[in-house]
């Protein structure tokens, strides 16, 4: 079958399922076999039914691109896309339970390597579970694709429990984030017209606490390329999330096995003033 087929099949067949998170697991079970103890990549789709695309062909890139770990699906979602978005109490308590789940995993693998992936509003799920996690815990990297929360949402809290990178994909081509979320207002329920993270990146927050820039050094802003739409990555919201384009360009930052998406990457750090700028500028810590 056609690998456009495929991501058809996976979408429908993943909405279908949208109604029990159980199933949608259990779907994401059937395509692959990985070993927790060699790595754990948690998968938080969008908002709504739809938000479930990417179950399927997350974990399925991830093992093209050589992740011999598993990749654990965490369903959120509601039947409303738009309630998902809004619902922030909702969405923190959610964020709460993806935190445990990490806490749990690591009792049971505590070598294993933790990385995230999410996809438009599950980019707010997992930066509400970081903040969540204790200080003791860290996770490896985090992907954010289409993101919804605010450019200037404060990530410094979150990102002090990231020991490597949180790479934020983003294209000002996504119709959803345009000219959707500017009426539902961001994942982290900001106006969309202070900025979308998804549509231009990260910048750094208004005020600055004592530790955020080095904190923000970690964030890095990958602007929409026109060679991702060979990958079946056009620039709009969910196609983000198609095997080829996890397999060439997510799976092996994750990896660290290829950064040549980093030369065309930019931090938000590069953008404040000198004066501001208390610490030595140097690279993002690496990975543990």
């Amino acid at each position: 079958m056609p690998r456009f087929a495929w991501t058809i099949l996976s979408a429908v067949c993943v909405t279908a399922l949208a109604g029990c998170g159980g199933a949608v697991r259990y779907a994401s079970n059937l395509v692959q076999n990985g070993d927790k103890s060699r790595g754990i990549v948690y998968y938080v789709g969008g908002a709504g039914p739809i938000g479930h695309v990417g179950s399927i062909d997350v974990p399925r890139g991830l093992s093209d691109a050589g992740f011999t770990g598993y990749v654990e699906v965490f369903p959120w979602q509601t039947f409303g896309a738009a309630v998902d978005q809004i619902n922030i109490s909702r969405n923190r308590a959610k964020a709460l339970e993806l935190a445990d789940m990490i806490r749990r995993d690591l009792r049971f693998h505590p070598d294993a390597p933790v990385s995230l992936i999410a996809l438009s509003a599950g980019s707010g799920i997992v930066t509400f579970a970081l903040e969540a996690l204790p200080d003791t815990v860290r996770v490896r990297s985090v992907v954010f694709l289409g993101c919804s929360l605010s450019s200037h949402y404060d990530l410094t809290r979150a990102l002090k429990r990231v020991n490597g990178r949180l790479y934020c994909f983003y294209s000002p081509t996504d119709t959803v984030l345009s000219r959707i979320v500017p009426y539902t207002g961001t994942i982290d329920r900001s106006d969309a017209t202070q900025g979308v993270a998804g549509l231009s990146g990260f910048a750094m927050p208004a005020l600055l606490g004592p530790d955020t820039l080095e904190q923000y050094r970690k964030v890095f802003n990958i602007p929409y390329q026109a060679e991702f739409a060979a990958a079946g990555y056009s620039g709009e919201h969910i196609d983000s999330t198609d095997r080829e384009f996890i397999a060439r360009y997510v799976g092996p930052l994750l990896l660290d096995r290829d950064t040549s998406l980093l030369k065309v990457a930019s931090s938000p750090v590069d953008h404040v003033a000198p004066r501001s700028a208390t610490t030595r500028r140097g690279p993002a810590s690496r990975p543990h």
